[in-house]
């Protein structure tokens, strides 16, 4: 699959596009199942790649295709992105985000709170904030978010995902050539990502390479204190280094030795219910990505972001007196 991204338009209601050829493995194939996985920043499901064509927002060699059409190797398909202005996400959003920016960047990193999906359909994600505050947001959010080279992406986009119920850094890219350059280095695991985590019972320093859904998956944990805590008695504070980036990677492989992360609520240890495990409420997750660092790239010059966890790790003293002492940087 080839990717040329394409001038910005002069005007925000115009349309910016990104272009794909289609390849001998979707020769044939009716245009609704051509565009599943061609621009997957963009169209990441079925459902989506239905819309832009009802919409339409999908070319194929310069004409508007319909669902029903049938693609041949080497034809030019486009995406027409449109590039309307955000709406305001609506009750519930952050009024403010942590941002970090290196000089010469096209990505920054962003503190996602907790309770907030990355993306999705709906308003209340990450994304969507973030698009708001690049149109709409403050001067400042506003020239925080705005790429340095302007192409295909309308928006800024997240690289990669947190959990709803985890808080931490996540990379966002705000150009297309950065979203491909970013993706990259995650996927050749060049990107250090660091995590802390209160853990159920008395867990020693460890690793974990069990699969996870037929996939390799890594997971190693320095712990760093133990105390105790209501309703589990002992709990473990650990810093963890992960090599994959899988779905709940952390929280399946901490629950399977039979140590949940504090207030898990998917997850639990071999053999017990979920329904009867024991869970400490009132805090949500305890798990949170304190520090990523990105390498150098086409994206731009290397950035590094640390911060000290939520509020909600410091109830109890002992883990207060634990934690590594941290402040937000870049470099």
């Amino acid at each position: 699959m080839d990717l040329t991204p394409a001038d910005t338009p002069k005007n925000s209601r115009e349309f910016a596009t990104a272009t794909a050829r289609i390849d001998a493995e979707r020769e044939g194939m009716r245009m609704q199942e051509a565009l599943v996985g061609l621009f997957p920043d963009w169209l990441p499901s079925r459902k989506s790649c239905r819309k832009a064509i009802d919409r339409g927002e999908i070319r194929c060699d310069g004409h508007v295709a319909t669902t029903a059409l049938r693609v041949s190797e080497g034809q030019v398909v486009r995406l027409m992105l449109s590039n309307a202005i955000a709406i305001h996400p609506g009750p519930g959003a952050p009024p403010s985000l942590k941002m970090v920016r290196t000089p010469g960047a096209d990505y920054l990193l962003v503190w996602k709170p907790a309770g907030l999906t990355t993306t999705g359909g709906g308003r209340l994600t990450l994304a969507h904030v973030l698009a708001f505050k690049a149109d709409q947001g403050s001067e400042e959010e506003r020239l925080l978010l705005r790429p340095i080279k302007r192409d295909a992406l309308p928006h800024p986009h997240p690289v990669h995902r947190l959990d709803r119920a985890t808080s931490g850094w996540v990379c966002v890219a705000l150009n297309l050539s950065a979203s491909a350059s970013l993706g990259r280095a995650f996927a050749e695991r060049k990107v250090e990502k660091r995590y802390l985590a209160l853990v159920a019972g008395d867990l020693k320093s460890g690793s974990s390479e069990t699969p996870i859904e037929g996939q390799d998956a890594t997971t190693h944990w320095t712990t760093l204190a133990r105390g105790p805590i209501p309703v589990h008695e002992t709990a473990s504070l650990i810093d963890i280094r992960i090599e994959t980036g899988r779905t709940h990677q952390i929280r399946r492989h901490l629950s399977a030795l039979g140590h949940p992360i504090v207030g898990e609520d998917l997850y639990c240890a071999p053999g017990v219910d979920l329904a009867s495990a024991p869970r400490y409420t009132g805090s949500g997750l305890l798990l949170c990505a304190y520090a990523l660092t990105i390498p150098e790239g086409v994206h731009g010059p290397a950035t590094h972001a640390s911060s000290s966890v939520p509020r909600k790790f410091k109830r109890f003293r002992w883990v207060e007196s634990a934690l590594p002492h941290q402040e937000t940087e870049a470099s």
